[in-house]
């Protein structure tokens, strides 16, 4: 535990320090994690969500930017290792500075996941649904979203009991 600590320490110590983010630093990251023969570590992670982050921070209007966010959001949320509220912060700022790119919906919908399920706000998950419904009326994903709020907060056993019901 201290040595991840100590390395995640120097990390973010070089990532502050001004290092440039490149895309070949992330494709070196990804190999280490994502290779089919990869045996990634928890801190190869949080580096590569890092690596997207700092670069989309540092590049915000390079096309890859909004890619790279989503990965690191796809990650955050998949793998946990930075904490839910990581993939909230990453999901906020996809739906702030990238608003046109087509996986921004995809992410204020993840939002709210990670809100309902992995932090169990379920206030600021009705609050994400509620502005993933106005935001994006016309997106494919929009019934699901809708079917999600009707079910926010339900046990599994109410949901259940609400599906036997309305069979």
């Amino acid at each position: 535990m201290k040595r991840i600590f100590v390395l995640l320490l120097v990390t973010a110590m070089m990532l502050s320090c001004g290092e440039k983010m490149s895309v070949e630093k992330i494709n070196e990251l990804e190999s280490k994690v994502l290779a089919k023969d990869a045996k990634p570590t928890k801190e190869n992670v949080v580096q590569l969500v890092d690596a997207y982050t700092l670069f989309a921070e540092q590049n915000p209007n390079d096309a890859q930017s909004p890619d790279f966010l989503f990965k690191a959001l796809d990650i955050a949320v998949g793998v946990n290792a930075e904490g839910p509220e990581k993939a909230v912060k990453i999901a906020d700022v996809l739906i702030e500075k990238y608003p046109d790119f087509e996986m921004t919906p995809m992410a204020m919908f993840i939002k709210g996941f990670v809100y309902e399920n992995m932090i169990g706000d379920l206030q600021n998950a009705e609050k994400t649904y509620r502005q993933f419904i106005e935001k994006y009326p016309e997106n494919p994903m929009l019934e699901d979203v809708k079917s999600t709020l009707e079910n926010l907060g339900l046990s599994p056993e109410e949901l259940i009991r609400k599906f036997e019901e309305a069979n």
